[in-house]
């Protein structure tokens, strides 16, 4: 252990989990022990790899927001790959780690805005991202107390459990949780297509975002600190968009665009009609109509957690879950037409029967065309 890191030597042919226990004592309060779960690969698969989070801290503070008097910056990013090219025009990164961190002092940085860029390759694949921080000139007013992404004087809270999702709306995690902006989040957890697709161009990520017009109100949240590997957790969304009638409940993944919220024993979806979302009204199963609150049950590493793991390369055994989210209304024909990048129509099976207006007007040609003909078979 090098101060707050553990460096670990492995055999090449090591492949499976290692179980390890760190306890932190500081000499005057009870030592607290966390087990941790590392995962042990043989090769990393030659796929698209996604920069799913970055995590920017400067002493005690944590956010997007920092200070030119405030110290060294370390930039953590969530990702696998094989090679990590850091780059950025204001400042240089002196970290010796030199793959997912990138450290730097930002004393000598003129105030403003600073672009960091982090290139994840794998094989023959490669994804970008770029992280845009707020130096502030000399105290950092306005800095990240809860550490979600959120700077102060945007942020409508300072529990760590809460994160803003539209105007005087949240999104709430369990109290033994952290919640944080998702990757294309930016002053809040709501998004609209349009920011996700300059967030896709930005980034200069193969374009997984086309959907129908019928899209609602996108939600992108991060939970951390789960009570274990694997374990599931409960957000509770307040909505500002009431849920229409037939809507359905879709996911989104960088990787491979929409796909329908599965609904299992570890994954559910229940919503309420209420003003607060914290009474006593029961919740239903599903997506209610007119309801302005929805909770969602998410599996760490399942279906829907669009981290796609149990554990990450940061060292977070406690389980990390990526989740994004819009409640879709679907169009109103029966059709499932072609939509790029896994998007497509939402296609609802239930919903009430509708006649084609094309089909009714080929019948009255139809129609039309024999009273022709007859009446000139009578002639």
């Amino acid at each position: 252990i090098d101060g707050n890191k553990l460096k670990t030597k492995i055999s090449i042919d090591t492949v499976g989990n290692m179980d390890i226990n760190i306890t932190a004592d500081d000499g005057t309060n009870t030592p607290a022990t966390q087990a941790f779960t590392i995962a042990v690969i043989t090769d990393i698969p030659d796929i698209t790899p996604v920069i799913k989070q970055f995590t920017v801290t400067q002493g005690s503070n944590r956010g997007r927001v920092i200070s030119k008097t405030g110290g060294v910056v370390t930039v953590r990013a969530t990702v696998i790959a094989e090679t990590y090219e850091w780059s950025s025009v204001n400042v240089t990164d002196t970290s010796e780690d030199g793959d997912t961190v990138f450290v730097f002092d930002p004393a000598n940085t003129d105030a403003g805005i600073l672009t960091i860029t982090l290139k994840a390759i794998t094989n023959t694949h490669s994804s970008e991202r770029v992280l845009q921080l707020e130096l502030m000139a000399e105290s950092v007013s306005n800095g990240d107390d809860d550490g979600d992404g959120i700077s102060n004087n945007k942020d409508n809270n300072t529990a760590i459990n809460k994160i803003q999702a539209g105007a005087g709306k949240t999104i709430t995690s369990p109290t033994n949780t952290r919640i944080l902006l998702g990757a294309m989040g930016k002053d809040s957890s709501r998004l609209t297509l349009a920011q996700m697709q300059q967030y896709i161009t930005d980034n200069n990520l193969p374009n997984k975002s086309s959907d129908t017009s019928t899209t609602g109100d996108i939600y992108d949240y991060v939970v951390e600190g789960l009570s274990a590997t694997g374990a599931t957790t409960s957000v509770i969304i307040e909505l500002t968009t009431a849920i229409p009638a037939n809507a359905e409940l879709r996911r989104y993944s960088l990787v491979t665009g929409w796909a329908n919220f599965e609904v299992n024993t570890n994954n559910t979806i229940h919503s309420k009609i209420s003003t607060t979302c914290t009474d006593d009204s029961a919740w239903k199963a599903g997506l209610t109509t007119g309801a302005t609150c929805l909770k969602l049950t998410v599996k760490d590493g399942g279906i829907n957690d669009t981290d796609g793991e149990q554990t990450d390369n940061t060292g977070n055994a406690n389980g990390v879950i990526a989740s994004t989210i819009s409640i879709a209304v679907p169009p109103t024909t029966n059709s499932s037409g072609g939509g790029g990048g896994g998007g497509g129509c939402v296609y609802n099976p239930n919903a009430p029967a509708r006649f084609d207006m094309g089909f009714i007007l080929l019948i009255v040609l139809s129609a039309y065309y024999l009273i022709r003909r007859k009446r000139q078979f009578i002639r």
